[in-house]
Protein backbone atom coordinates (compact mmCIF):
# COMPACT_ATOMS: atom_id res chain seq x y z
CA UNK A 1 0.00 0.00 0.00
CA UNK A 2 1.29 3.10 -1.31
CA UNK A 3 0.18 6.70 -1.50
CA UNK A 4 0.61 8.72 -4.68
CA UNK A 5 -1.30 11.59 -6.31
CA UNK A 6 -2.66 11.10 -9.88
CA UNK A 7 -3.13 13.18 -13.00
CA UNK A 8 -5.99 15.63 -13.19
CA UNK A 9 -8.46 13.36 -15.13
CA UNK A 10 -8.89 9.52 -14.15
CA UNK A 11 -10.76 7.45 -16.05
CA UNK A 12 -14.65 7.99 -15.30
CA UNK A 13 -15.32 4.09 -14.76
CA UNK A 14 -12.95 4.32 -12.12
CA UNK A 15 -12.83 7.38 -10.10
CA UNK A 16 -14.64 10.60 -10.97
CA UNK A 17 -11.82 14.02 -10.17
CA UNK A 18 -12.94 16.49 -7.63
CA UNK A 19 -11.17 20.24 -6.89
CA UNK A 20 -8.74 19.86 -4.16
CA UNK A 21 -8.96 16.52 -4.12
CA UNK A 22 -6.21 13.93 -2.89
CA UNK A 23 -6.31 10.32 -3.83
CA UNK A 24 -4.60 8.22 -1.96
CA UNK A 25 -4.27 4.53 -3.89
CA UNK A 26 -5.35 1.23 -1.90
CA UNK A 27 -4.45 -1.13 -4.17
CA UNK A 28 -2.26 -0.78 -7.30
CA UNK A 29 -2.80 -3.67 -9.20
CA UNK A 30 -4.40 -3.52 -12.64
CA UNK A 31 -4.55 -6.80 -13.30
CA UNK A 32 -7.84 -5.94 -14.99
CA UNK A 33 -10.04 -6.73 -11.88
CA UNK A 34 -10.35 -2.92 -10.22
CA UNK A 35 -9.07 -0.37 -8.84
CA UNK A 36 -10.21 1.32 -5.47
CA UNK A 37 -9.54 4.54 -4.31
CA UNK A 38 -9.67 6.68 -0.90
CA UNK A 39 -10.49 10.18 -1.43
CA UNK A 40 -9.63 12.99 1.23
CA UNK A 41 -10.99 16.67 1.40
CA UNK A 42 -10.82 19.00 4.18
CA UNK A 43 -8.98 16.23 6.42
CA UNK A 44 -12.64 13.85 6.05
CA UNK A 45 -12.02 10.50 4.73
CA UNK A 46 -14.26 9.79 1.59
CA UNK A 47 -14.56 6.44 0.28
CA UNK A 48 -14.92 6.13 -4.04
CA UNK A 49 -15.84 3.26 -4.80
CA UNK A 50 -14.91 1.12 -7.95
CA UNK A 51 -17.86 1.15 -10.51
CA UNK A 52 -20.47 -1.33 -9.66
CA UNK A 53 -20.07 -1.17 -5.60
CA UNK A 54 -22.69 0.36 -3.67
CA UNK A 55 -21.40 1.80 -0.41
CA UNK A 56 -23.26 3.69 1.90
CA UNK A 57 -21.07 4.58 5.05
CA UNK A 58 -18.72 7.18 4.69
CA UNK A 59 -15.72 4.71 6.52
CA UNK A 60 -12.53 4.19 3.65
CA UNK A 61 -12.88 0.59 2.47
CA UNK A 62 -9.83 -1.89 1.86
CA UNK A 63 -10.79 -3.78 -1.26
CA UNK A 64 -9.57 -7.27 -2.43
CA UNK A 65 -10.08 -10.16 -5.06
CA UNK A 66 -13.71 -11.13 -3.90
CA UNK A 67 -14.99 -7.60 -2.24
CA UNK A 68 -13.59 -8.46 1.04
CA UNK A 69 -13.99 -4.97 3.71
CA UNK A 70 -11.89 -4.35 6.70
CA UNK A 71 -13.65 -0.80 8.04
CA UNK A 72 -10.91 1.46 9.89
CA UNK A 73 -11.73 1.65 13.75
CA UNK A 74 -11.56 4.30 16.29
CA UNK A 75 -9.16 4.24 19.30
CA UNK A 76 -10.99 3.50 22.55
CA UNK A 77 -11.69 6.66 24.65
CA UNK A 78 -9.33 7.64 27.26
CA UNK A 79 -10.31 9.91 29.85
CA UNK A 80 -7.99 12.24 31.43
CA UNK A 81 -9.03 11.44 35.13
CA UNK A 82 -7.53 13.12 38.46
CA UNK A 83 -5.52 10.45 40.63
CA UNK A 84 -7.75 10.25 43.80
CA UNK A 85 -11.09 11.99 42.35
CA UNK A 86 -14.53 10.08 42.55
CA UNK A 87 -16.72 9.62 39.68
CA UNK A 88 -19.91 8.30 39.20
CA UNK A 89 -21.21 6.46 36.57
CA UNK A 90 -23.35 9.39 35.09
CA UNK A 91 -19.78 11.73 34.95
CA UNK A 92 -18.22 9.09 32.68
CA UNK A 93 -20.50 10.13 29.48
CA UNK A 94 -18.09 13.34 28.76
CA UNK A 95 -16.02 10.47 27.24
CA UNK A 96 -18.37 7.62 25.77
CA UNK A 97 -22.03 7.22 25.22
CA UNK A 98 -21.71 3.48 27.02
CA UNK A 99 -20.36 4.96 30.26
CA UNK A 100 -20.82 1.80 32.37
CA UNK A 101 -18.79 -0.41 29.21
CA UNK A 102 -16.62 2.53 29.75
CA UNK A 103 -16.29 2.24 33.44
CA UNK A 104 -15.51 -1.44 33.55
CA UNK A 105 -12.98 -1.30 30.68
CA UNK A 106 -11.13 1.57 33.00
CA UNK A 107 -11.11 -0.53 36.33
CA UNK A 108 -9.82 -3.54 34.37
CA UNK A 109 -7.12 -1.75 32.77
CA UNK A 110 -6.64 -0.36 36.91
CA UNK A 111 -7.20 3.69 35.49
CA UNK A 112 -10.06 3.44 37.85
CA UNK A 113 -10.97 0.95 40.96
CA UNK A 114 -14.84 0.17 42.37
CA UNK A 115 -15.82 1.82 45.48
CA UNK A 116 -19.62 0.99 45.22
CA UNK A 117 -22.11 0.10 42.91
CA UNK A 118 -21.80 3.12 40.18
CA UNK A 119 -19.08 4.82 42.09
CA UNK A 120 -15.49 4.75 40.82
CA UNK A 121 -12.30 6.56 41.87
CA UNK A 122 -8.86 7.48 40.35
CA UNK A 123 -5.93 5.79 42.47
CA UNK A 124 -3.41 8.25 43.70
CA UNK A 125 0.33 6.96 42.49
CA UNK A 126 2.58 6.88 45.45
CA UNK A 127 6.13 5.98 45.52
CA UNK A 128 4.94 2.83 47.04
CA UNK A 129 2.60 2.35 44.81
CA UNK A 130 -1.38 3.12 44.85
CA UNK A 131 -3.31 4.07 47.21
CA UNK A 132 -7.35 4.82 47.89
CA UNK A 133 -9.36 7.90 47.72
CA UNK A 134 -9.78 9.78 50.99
CA UNK A 135 -12.96 9.60 53.11
CA UNK A 136 -13.63 13.13 51.93
CA UNK A 137 -13.38 12.22 47.67
CA UNK A 138 -15.19 9.23 48.71
CA UNK A 139 -18.38 10.99 50.33
CA UNK A 140 -18.01 14.05 47.84
CA UNK A 141 -18.37 11.69 44.42
CA UNK A 142 -21.07 9.48 46.33
CA UNK A 143 -23.25 12.68 47.58
CA UNK A 144 -22.62 14.88 44.64
CA UNK A 145 -21.38 17.72 46.84
CA UNK A 146 -19.05 19.28 49.40
CA UNK A 147 -21.64 20.21 51.83
CA UNK A 148 -21.00 17.26 54.37
CA UNK A 149 -18.69 17.67 57.68
CA UNK A 150 -16.44 14.36 59.10
CA UNK A 151 -17.55 14.05 63.19
CA UNK A 152 -18.03 11.43 65.71
CA UNK A 153 -15.81 9.88 68.65
CA UNK A 154 -12.07 11.11 66.69
CA UNK A 155 -13.23 14.80 67.09
CA UNK A 156 -15.06 14.34 70.39
CA UNK A 157 -12.06 12.10 71.61
CA UNK A 158 -9.54 15.18 71.13
CA UNK A 159 -11.61 17.68 72.79
CA UNK A 160 -10.44 15.95 76.18
CA UNK A 161 -13.80 15.80 77.93
CA UNK A 162 -13.46 12.25 78.61
CA UNK A 163 -14.88 10.51 76.01
CA UNK A 164 -13.13 7.55 74.64
CA UNK A 165 -15.78 5.95 72.14
CA UNK A 166 -14.61 4.24 69.22
CA UNK A 167 -17.68 3.57 66.33
CA UNK A 168 -17.41 1.16 63.63
CA UNK A 169 -18.87 3.64 61.14
CA UNK A 170 -17.46 7.48 60.06
CA UNK A 171 -20.29 9.88 61.09
CA UNK A 172 -21.07 12.24 58.77
CA UNK A 173 -23.41 14.96 58.71
CA UNK A 174 -25.43 16.17 55.20
CA UNK A 175 -28.51 17.52 53.93
CA UNK A 176 -29.61 15.00 51.96
CA UNK A 177 -29.25 11.42 52.67
CA UNK A 178 -29.60 8.77 56.47
CA UNK A 179 -28.23 5.50 56.63
CA UNK A 180 -25.20 3.60 56.90
CA UNK A 181 -23.26 2.72 53.65
CA UNK A 182 -19.75 1.30 52.84
CA UNK A 183 -17.77 2.69 50.42
CA UNK A 184 -14.23 0.87 49.17
CA UNK A 185 -14.89 -0.77 52.20
CA UNK A 186 -14.83 2.08 54.50
CA UNK A 187 -18.48 2.16 56.91
CA UNK A 188 -20.30 5.69 57.17
CA UNK A 189 -23.42 6.74 58.99
CA UNK A 190 -24.80 9.41 56.92
CA UNK A 191 -27.78 11.91 59.05
CA UNK A 192 -29.43 14.83 57.83
CA UNK A 193 -28.10 17.20 60.97
CA UNK A 194 -28.14 21.03 60.63
CA UNK A 195 -24.28 21.77 60.86
CA UNK A 196 -21.70 25.38 60.02
CA UNK A 197 -20.05 25.49 56.55
CA UNK A 198 -16.69 25.81 58.71
CA UNK A 199 -17.14 24.64 62.37
CA UNK A 200 -14.94 26.28 64.95
CA UNK A 201 -13.34 23.64 67.59
CA UNK A 202 -16.27 25.39 70.27
CA UNK A 203 -18.61 23.56 67.74
CA UNK A 204 -17.84 20.21 68.35
CA UNK A 205 -17.87 20.49 71.87
CA UNK A 206 -21.49 20.91 71.46
CA UNK A 207 -21.76 18.50 68.91
CA UNK A 208 -20.77 15.97 71.94
CA UNK A 209 -23.59 17.38 73.82
CA UNK A 210 -26.32 16.97 71.59
CA UNK A 211 -24.77 13.24 71.57
CA UNK A 212 -23.34 12.15 74.42
CA UNK A 213 -25.43 9.16 73.99
CA UNK A 214 -23.34 7.99 71.42
CA UNK A 215 -20.54 8.53 72.34
CA UNK A 216 -21.69 6.29 75.85
CA UNK A 217 -20.81 9.31 78.52
CA UNK A 218 -23.15 11.00 80.79
CA UNK A 219 -24.31 14.64 80.23
CA UNK A 220 -22.96 15.73 83.97
CA UNK A 221 -19.68 13.92 82.92
CA UNK A 222 -19.54 16.07 80.06
CA UNK A 223 -20.29 19.26 82.62
CA UNK A 224 -17.73 18.45 84.60
CA UNK A 225 -15.05 17.93 82.25
CA UNK A 226 -15.84 21.14 80.22
CA UNK A 227 -15.75 23.06 83.65
CA UNK A 228 -11.93 22.26 84.38
CA UNK A 229 -11.28 23.43 81.40
CA UNK A 230 -12.55 26.38 81.38
CA UNK A 231 -11.05 27.18 84.71
CA UNK A 232 -7.73 26.19 82.88
CA UNK A 233 -8.88 29.29 80.00
CA UNK A 234 -9.15 26.46 77.29
CA UNK A 235 -11.83 27.29 74.72
CA UNK A 236 -13.88 30.56 73.55
CA UNK A 237 -16.62 31.29 76.19
CA UNK A 238 -18.75 33.95 73.81
CA UNK A 239 -18.51 31.21 70.72
CA UNK A 240 -19.20 28.29 72.63
CA UNK A 241 -22.47 30.42 74.60
CA UNK A 242 -23.24 31.13 70.75
CA UNK A 243 -22.75 28.08 69.23
CA UNK A 244 -24.83 26.33 71.96
CA UNK A 245 -27.82 28.83 70.94
CA UNK A 246 -27.68 28.19 67.55
CA UNK A 247 -27.45 24.41 67.29
CA UNK A 248 -27.74 23.10 71.12
CA UNK A 249 -31.50 21.61 72.29
CA UNK A 250 -32.48 22.92 75.52
CA UNK A 251 -30.31 20.65 77.15
CA UNK A 252 -27.24 21.77 75.81
CA UNK A 253 -27.77 25.39 76.16
CA UNK A 254 -28.78 24.77 79.75
CA UNK A 255 -25.19 22.40 80.41
CA UNK A 256 -22.72 24.15 78.51
CA UNK A 257 -24.58 27.37 80.56
CA UNK A 258 -24.19 25.80 83.91
CA UNK A 259 -20.63 25.08 82.72
CA UNK A 260 -20.00 29.06 81.84
CA UNK A 261 -21.87 30.63 84.61
CA UNK A 262 -19.30 28.16 87.11
CA UNK A 263 -16.21 29.45 85.54
CA UNK A 264 -17.08 32.78 86.07
CA UNK A 265 -17.98 32.40 89.51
Amino acid sequence: MRTSVFRDILDENKVHQTTKTKYTLLDDRTDGRFVAFARTTNREEHPVPARGLDITTRLPYLLYGRTSTVIAMSLPAQPQLEPGHAYRTRDLRAWGKNPARLAQRLVHEGKLREAAHGLYYAPLRTWFGTAPATDEALLAGFLGTDSFLLTGPARWNALGLGTTAMFAATLVYNTQRTGEFTLDGRKFMLRRVLFPDRPQPEWFIVDLFQHHDMAAIELHELETGLLAQLRLGRWNREELRELAAEYGSKATVAAVGRCLRAAAA
